[in-house]
C-alpha cells in the first residue's frame, strides 16, 4: 500500500524540519501541527507541507489534526524535564493519545523515533527508561492492527543541530581552557541527512512493520574527540579538559538547577551508556570527522574572502 497523507508530531523541531523536507521532495503531502506556525513560514516553499496550529497535548485536538491522513510519524520528545513536562507525561502518556488519535481515524501505519540506549528495564536514567517504556508500548498496541516502526538513533548532526552548535557557541567564549564532562562517553553520530532518508525509506517497506532500526553513523568517538573536532572546525585553541566523575556530578548538580539546564544529573546518567551501534548494523555513511573538517575548510575561505574584500577597498 502506497502511503501518500503524513502528519507529523513533533514536526517543528530539528529532526522534524528536515523529515518534513526529505518527505515533500518525494512527493508525500505533510502536515506540521504546532503552537507556534509562523516558526516554520520557511517551510512554505513547499506546497505540498502544511502547517497547522494545533496543540497536540490536547486529545481532542490531536485527534481533528489526525484526520485525513494515513500515516503518523512522531518525534516528540525531550531531555530534560520541567515543571510542565515531564517524560512520563512526553515519552509514555502521550504515546497512549497517538494510538487514541490513530484508531479513532482508522490510520494504521505509524513510525516512532525513540533514542538509541532505550531500555525500559535497565536504561541508565530516567529519559532512556521512559524512552524504552514508551517504545515498548507502541510496539505492543503493534501487534493488533497498527504497524509500527521505531527508530533509535545516535546523536544527531547537521547545520542547525542542538548539539554541534551548543558545543560550539560555549567553545567561542573558550579562553584557555573547557572543563567537559563524561569526555569518555561514546557516540556514532549519525547525519540528519542519512537519518532522515532511512526514516523516509521505511513508510511504505512491509518488511519494517514491528522492526526497530538503530541509526548510527560510520564511526565511534568519545564526547572528547567530538569536542575537539567542533574545537579544530573553530579554529581555536581552547585546551579541553576531561573531568573526573565526582567534579562532573557536581558539575550536573549545579547546572540542572539553573535556567536551561544546560546538564543535569539525568543528563549525566545517560552519558554512562554508550550510544554505539553493533558491528553487524549497517552504518549511515556520512562522518562527523568529515563533515567537521568540512566546515573548518569553509570557515578558512571565508577568513580569505573578508582579506580579499579589505584589500579591493583600499
Amino acid at each position: 500500500m502506497k502511503h501518500n497523507n503524513i502528519i507529523l508530531l513533533g514536526g517543528s523541531g530539528f529532526v522534524g524540519q528536515h523529515l518534513a523536507i526529505e518527505l515533500a521532495q518525494r512527493g508525500y503531502k505533510v502536515t506540521l501541527p504546532c503552537r507556534r506556525p509562523h516558526r516554520l513560514n520557511h517551510l512554505k516553499v513547499l506546497s505540498n507541507i502544511s502547517i497547522i496550529q494545533t496543540n497536540i497535548m490536547d486529545q481532542a485536538e490531536l485527534t481533528a489534526a489526525c484526520k485525513g491522513h494515513d500515516v503518523v510519524f512522531n518525534l516528540v520528545g525531550i531531555l530534560n524535564e520541567s515543571k510542565k513536562s515531564s517524560f512520563r507525561k512526553i515519552h509514555i502518556d502521550f504515546i497512549n493519545s497517538i494510538v487514541q488519535a490513530s484508531q479513532a481515524n482508522s490510520i494504521t501505519r505509524l513510525l516512532h523515533v525513540s533514542a538509541l540506549g532505550a531500555n525500559q528495564a535497565s536504561g541508565s536514567s530516567l529519559y532512556l527508561r521512559s524512552k524504552g517504556e514508551g517504545e515498548n508500548l507502541l510496539h505492543t498496541f503493534g501487534q493488533n492492527k497498527l504497524r509500527v516502526t521505531s527508530f533509535q538513533p545516535s546523536v544527531i548532526f547537521g547545520s542547525d543541530d542542538s548539539f554541534i552548535n551548543r558545543f560550539s557557541t560555549i567553545l567561542k567564549l573558550c579562553v584557555g581552557f573547557f572543563p567537559l564532562a563524561c569526555p569518555y562517553s561514546r557516540f556514532s553520530p549519525v547525519y540528519i541527512g542519512d537519518a532522515v532518508a532511512v526514516m523516509a525509506d521505511k513508510i511504505d517497506d512491509t518488511n519494517s512493520f514491528s522492526k526497530r532500526y538503530p541509526l548510527c553513523g560510520p564511526e565511534t568517538l568519545t564526547l572528547k574527540q567530538i569536542v575537539e573536532l567542533i574545537n579544530k572546525s573553530l579554529h581555536k585553541n581552547c585546551k579541553i579538559i576531561g573531568l573526573p566523575d565526582s567534579i562532573a556530578k557536581f558539575q550536573a548538580v549545579i547546572l540542572q538547577n539553573l535556567p536551561g539546564k544546560i546538564f543535569s544529573m539525568d543528563n549525566y546518567r545517560s552519558l554512562q551508556t554508550p550510544s554505539t551501534c553493533k558491528s553487524d548494523i549497517a552504518p549511515c555513511k556520512t562522518s562527523l570527522t568529515s563533515y567537521l573538517e568540512g566546515l573548518s575548510q569553509l570557515y578558512s575561505r571565508r577568513a580569505d574572502y573578508d582579506e580579499y574584500r579589505k584589500q579591493l577597498n583600499r
